[in-house]
């Protein structure tokens, strides 16, 4: 049976896919590919609606199934509704590796042509639907462990410290934390004037 590897982008048009991701694994520059369709869907990342370039993706797959974490309340729907793009499908290579860090992640150092593409009207919809197939489950933010809450919080805490963005509010980072994890911002205030 013929397997095809998926990539979503919220860029139109593209032919070809290029090898330019850092990887952890690899020395060289990779093109990540899925073979989970749901899971592309998290990767058609919209800049201009999240207010940030680098994604914040908060899954992973088990089993064949996407678990998505919410870090802050409706996190899904917030970033997902009302966004559109693109799933780009590849065929199958002897070319790309299986990544060790997930089971649905494959890597290729080469560039590699689009055989198809799927428009996705609306983002979250599309996850909606793979939701009620039980393809993808999400852990909504009051179900979360507190603690581990607690430990994101700190941890984004310390990023704004670390990166100056209180200095910097207007900015695309310090935009994305203001309005996404507005506790964590506040959090980041506080420690800055106990040190004062």
């Amino acid at each position: 049976m013929k397997r095809y590897l998926f990539h979503g982008s919220s860029i139109p048009n593209i032919t070809e896919l290029f090898a330019h991701s850092r990887s952890a694994e690899r020395d060289n520059k990779v093109l990540y590919l899925t073979d989970n369709y749901p899971y592309s869907l998290f990767y058609i990342w919209d800049t201009k609606h999240n207010l940030k370039k680098g994604k914040h993706i908060t899954c992973a797959v088990k089993n064949g199934i996407v678990y998505y974490e919410e870090q802050f309340e409706n996190q899904l729907q917030r970033f997902y509704d009302g966004v559109s793009g693109y799933v780009y499908v590849v065929n199958d290579s002897e070319d790309f590796m299986k990544a060790s860090s997930s089971e649905a992640i494959w890597l290729s150092d080469k560039n590699v042509f689009v055989s198809d593409v799927r428009f996705i009207p609306n983002v979250y919809e599309e996850m909606q639907k793979q939701m009620a197939q039980e393809k993808i489950k999400v852990i909504k933010y009051s179900e979360v462990d507190k603690e581990r809450l607690n430990g994101f919080y700190d941890y984004y805490s310390k990023l704004i410290i670390k990166n100056e963005l209180l200095d910097i509010p207007e900015s695309e980072q310090a935009m994305f934390y203001k309005t996404f994890f507005s506790q964590a911002w506040e959090n980041a205030k506080k420690q800055l004037q106990k040190r004062f």
